[in-house]
Formats: structure tokens, C-alpha cells, sequence
């Protein structure tokens, strides 16, 4: 693990590591082994440790929304929601995790149920910027239940891996509906139907997007355009893509971890471009 000088949040995870004396199955070792995993992106590792750590110490609620995130992020929506409800039902009135839910029911295609969540976190907290643009948008697209109708069926489509009907409706979406949050599915999808020319370009619109709205999605994009590279066999872009997801989550996390998934996307990459480090059969 190389440390990074800018980063005030390296020092402090330093500290609390080196607080942890006790023992590594320690409820407080394990929840930030637990944070160690989100940071390099193993949601699987990062839903097991959550799920010791809430076990371990029950009185620490917070971990139940990290959970929900990590189970989200794997696709098991019921799960999320699941840890989300139990943290708002011992912290009604906080925001942000109204704000998650709902994008949490946004992300499953069901925007009336995330609406209902973006105005609850609306009524906590009336000044939030991120729960007023959600709210109009969700207001937006509860009003147009075609719109909602059609995110339902784009989805099914990917879920059926028919990318071809899901990448009709997600053109649909994105260009016709003004649904721009579905730009990242749009430009996946695309790569997956073999467009990669067309992916490429809406890559270029999903990093708009984040720049705009979603700044935690910018490592994402990168990876992305490393993964879209590393198929056309451009294994030199491909590289300069992963670099740049990797910078872009040390300065999120404050290190950069040589076991993570981007390190190895790089290895593999500097391998097919120097034979020279290979490893050896």
C-alpha cells in the first residue's frame, strides 16, 4: 500500500488501524476492514464484513446504511432495503438515508416508490440541493408513467441479457425522455451489443453526467473505458483509463491499494504491452 501525502483522511485511518490492539475480530477492526473493501470496491467482502461488524456491535446504525449501499451495489436490492428500513426505523429523521432509498427504488425502476422516499428526506431536510433535484425529477417522471414503464421494461431487458430490446428503450430514455441518469446502463449496454464505437461516445456523455451530478461515479467511468479498450484489444488506452480510475479512487480512499481489482486490471494490461513482465506460465 503506497500512502498518498495529500490525503489528511490516510493519517486518520492510520490512526484507528493502529487503535485497534485488541484483536482483528474486534467489532471495530472488522468495520473498518469492512471500510477497507468499499474503498477498493469488493462490495461482496464489504457485505460480509458489514454484516459481522452490525452483528458484533448492533448499537453502531450506521453501518446498516453502509451495508445497504454494498448490497446495492451488488444488485440485491431486497437486502439494501432491507438494512436501509432497519437504520430509519431507529433514525427517523434522517435525510440521507431517505435520499437513498429512494434512489435505491430509482435504481429498481420504481419511481413512484422512490418518490415517496425523496419527499420524506424533503420534509427532514427542505434546503438539501441533492433531495430537491431528486424530488423534481422523480415528480417529473411519476407524471409520465410511460416514462416509468419503460425503465421497468429496459431493465427486464438486461436482466434477460437481450441487449438489443434494452438498448432501444434506453436510446429512448436518455435522448427522447431526458432520463440522464440512465446514461451508465445506456453506455454499458451499448458496449454489450457490440457498438463499441457508440459506446465510446456515450462514455464521453456518462462522464458529463458525473462531472455534473454524480461525482462518486467518475472511477466508474474510467473503468469502463478501460474495460471497453481492453476488448478492442487497445491495451495501451485501455491502461491509461485504469490509471485514471485508480487515481481517482486514491483520492477518494487516501492510498492506493496494490491488491485491489484496478491493480490488477494495470498488471495485466502492462503485461500484454511489455511481454517482458509477463508472468511466466
Amino acid at each position: 500500500m503506497i500512502k498518498l501525502p495529500f490525503s489528511a483522511r490516510t493519517k486518520r485511518l492510520a490512526g484507528q488501524l493502529a487503535a485497534v490492539t485488541d484483536s482483528s475480530t474486534s467489532p471495530r477492526s472488522i468495520s473498518l476492514q469492512a471500510d477497507a473493501a468499499r474503498d477498493k470496491g469488493d462490495w461482496a467482502q464489504a457485505a460480509e464484513l458489514y454484516t459481522k461488524a452490525i452483528a458484533a456491535d448492533p448499537a453502531r446504525t450506521g453501518l446498516l446504511v453502509q451495508l445497504g449501499h454494498a448490497e446495492k451495489e451488488l444488485g440485491n436490492y431486497d437486502r439494501a432495503e432491507t438494512a436501509y428500513r432497519k437504520f430509519v426505523g431507529m433514525n427517523p429523521d434522517n435525510a440521507d438515508v431517505h435520499l437513498q432509498l429512494g434512489h435505491l427504488f430509482s435504481r429498481m425502476g420504481d419511481s413512484r416508490k422512490a418518490l415517496e422516499w425523496y419527499e420524506k428526506g424533503l420534509e427532514r431536510a427542505p434546503a438539501d440541493a441533492e433531495l430537491i433535484r431528486h424530488t423534481n425529477i422523480a415528480r417529473n417522471r411519476s407524471g409520465n408513467p410511460g416514462v416509468e414503464h419503460k425503465r421497468r421494461e429496459a431493465m427486464k431487458h438486461v436482466e434477460d441479457q437481450n441487449w438489443s430490446g434494452a438498448r432501444q428503450l434506453l436510446r429512448e430514455l436518455v435522448t427522447e425522455d431526458n432520463e440522464r441518469d440512465m446514461i451508465a446502463v445506456y453506455a454499458n449496454i451499448t458496449k454489450e451489443d457490440g457498438d463499441f464505437d457508440e459506446a465510446k461516445k456515450l462514455y464521453g456523455e456518462y462522464r458529463d453526467y458525473a462531472e455534473a451530478f454524480d461525482q462518486n461515479s467518475l472511477e466508474d467511468v474510467e473503468i469502463q473505458l478501460g474495460h471497453l479498450h481492453k476488448l478492442t484489444g487497445d491495451y495501451k488506452t485501455a491502461l491509461s483509463h485504469y490509471i485514471l480510475a485508480r487515481n481517482v479512487r486514491a483520492q477518494r480512499s487516501g492510498y492506493i491499494d496494490q491488491t485491489g481489482s484496478i491493480e490488477n486490471e494495470i498488471q495485466a494490461c502492462i503485461s500484454e504491452i511489455y511481454t517482458c513482465f509477463a508472468q511466466p506460465a
